[in-house]
């Protein structure tokens, strides 16, 4: 799978598009390699501390959710992942901030004592409900989380990330998305799902072929990954003026991915939908002006 990235030159209006393997990489890290492949000094990525240290309580409490979770949105079928494509997208919509904006949005924010990550989930999540027929359900979605300061790694751009998914109604607040992704972290959901990914290498090929049998004969899961890589190079040290953009591969059973990136002070965001969709480039247009305009209006 490819995380795809994409460079705006200054005075440009198409990005160059990239792409950096999620084999070897988690977004942070691959964003960091293509900063330095290009001159940039990155310092050693950011770490994060745990909000949960216990090991079996977050076991238990991801088994004990799965089975007492209220129906959510069920995916039609499993879609087949994305392997990247070389040529300008088909599929992907994006959009940049100012600066202005762009911290008119961080003190809107910081006022209401949320995170731009709570707020820019619950309108991506207001704006892809139409076109896919889910008004009024319980969306599950996949939020990566950085676990540098829980997985030590010689090279600080290799996969190190776990997930939370929260499930979102359509009449949640900003703030009850806000307070479900802390409470989920304080459970050690992020953990648990760790753990049981680290569980893997002890299986055999047998029992992992068993287990993804099992898995995809459920069509119930998280309906696309949103993702957010921070604050880059807020002082402007790296001599340049592009801008950038970033978005989480679309894995198989998704149906899209987002995925946001402030850099030198300006907010970028990006979509992208699955392949398979029908009228995909249409719906990310649609998506990706209704998300910017609740955004701008939040």
């Amino acid at each position: 799978m490819g995380i795809r990235y994409g460079r705006i030159p200054h005075g440009s209006d198409e990005p160059e598009w990239l792409h950096v393997s999620h084999v070897e990489c988690d977004g942070l890290g691959g964003f960091a390699r293509l900063l330095r492949q290009r001159g940039a000094t990155i310092d050693q990525l950011p770490t994060t501390k745990s909000h949960c240290r216990r090991v079996i309580g977050p076991l238990w409490n991801l088994w004990r959710n799965s089975r007492t979770a209220p129906p959510c949105a069920k995916r039609n079928d499993w879609l087949r992942g994305q392997e990247p494509q070389s040529g300008p997208p088909k599929n992907v919509a994006w959009h940049l901030f100012s600066e202005q904006e762009t911290r008119r949005l961080l003190d809107t924010c910081r006022n209401q004592k949320i995170t731009v990550n709570s707020m820019l989930l619950k309108h991506l999540d207001t704006a892809v409900r139409t076109e896919l027929n889910l008004g009024e359900a319980l969306l599950p979605w996949m939020i990566p989380i950085n676990l540098r300061h829980e997985k030590k790694a010689d090279d600080d751009t290799t996969n190190q990330v776990s997930c939370v998914e929260p499930l979102i109604a359509p009449d949640d607040s900003v703030q009850a998305v806000h307070q479900q992704i802390l409470r989920r972290l304080a459970d050690g959901e992020h953990r648990a799902n760790f753990l049981l990914m680290a569980l893997g290498k002890f299986l055999s090929h047998d029992w992992k072929k068993l287990i993804l049998a099992r898995s995809r004969a459920q069509p119930a899961g998280n309906i696309g990954s949103f993702s957010n890589l921070g604050s880059w190079d807020p002082h402007k040290q790296i001599d340049t003026q592009d801008a950038w953009l970033f978005c989480p591969p679309v894995v198989t059973g998704q149906l899209l991915s987002a995925g946001c990136i402030t850099f030198q002070n300006r907010l970028s965001l990006m979509l992208q939908a699955h392949l398979d969709l029908s009228g995909s480039p249409d719906f990310t247009k649609c998506w990706m002006e209704r998300w910017v305009d609740q955004t701008r209006g939040f």
